[in-house]
C-alpha cells in the first residue's frame, strides 16, 4: 500500500472512493445525506490548498481511501478519513491517519480533533487504536483529540 499527499491529479480516484461507499457511511463522512458528488466538491478535496493536508491511499492503480486534515488554526487540526467500502479492516485508515499524524507533527501541530457520529464505530475503534480519548460526548456526536506533544520527562537536577 502506499500512502502519499492528494493531488489534484487524485480527482478522479478520490470519486472512485467515494462512490463505493454507502448512504450510510456518507452520512458519517458528511453529517448529513449525500446523494451524489459535486465535481466542484470533489475538486475542493484534491486541490492543494493552505487550511487542508490530504493524503491518499492505493494499492497498485487502486484507490483504497482518503484523509483530510483541515487546519483550524495554527496549532490544532480536524480529521476525517473516508475507505473505500471493500478495503476497511486492513489498515488502510490506520495508515493514512498515521501519514497525516506525522505531517502534522512536522508542521509543528499540537492537536488533532475529529467529530464523529456516536454510531460511527469503526472510526471509534481507530481513533482509540492511535491514542485518541473521548473530549465530549452530547447527543449524538463524539468529539475525539489527539496530544501531538510528546510528554518527555523532565530531566533530572
Amino acid at each position: 500500500m502506499l500512502v502519499r499527499p492528494i493531488a489534484p491529479s487524485d480527482e478522479a480516484a478520490y470519486l472512485a472512493i467515494l462512490e463505493t461507499t454507502s448512504a450510510e457511511d456518507r452520512y458519517c463522512r458528511f453529517f448529513h445525506a449525500v446523494d451524489h458528488f459535486d465535481p466542484n466538491e470533489v475538486r475542493h478535496f484534491v486541490e492543494e490548498r493552505p487550511d487542508m493536508i490530504g493524503m491518499i491511499a492505493f494499492e497498485g492503480a487502486a484507490p483504497l481511501g482518503a484523509a483530510h486534515a483541515a487546519l483550524l488554526d495554527e496549532r490544532t487540526a480536524e480529521l476525517a478519513i473516508v475507505v473505500a467500502r471493500g478495503e476497511r479492516h486492513h489498515g488502510v485508515g490506520a495508515a493514512m491517519l498515521e501519514a497525516l499524524i506525522e505531517e502534522l507533527k512536522r508542521r509543528r501541530y499540537q492537536r488533532v480533533i475529529a467529530c464523529a457520529l456516536r454510531e460511527n464505530t469503526p472510526f471509534g475503534t481507530l481513533a482509540k487504536h492511535a491514542g485518541f480519548t473521548v473530549e465530549k460526548a452530547d447527543g449524538g456526536t463524539v468529539r475525539w483529540v489527539l496530544s501531538l506533544i510528546s510528554h518527555e520527562p523532565a530531566p533530572s537536577p
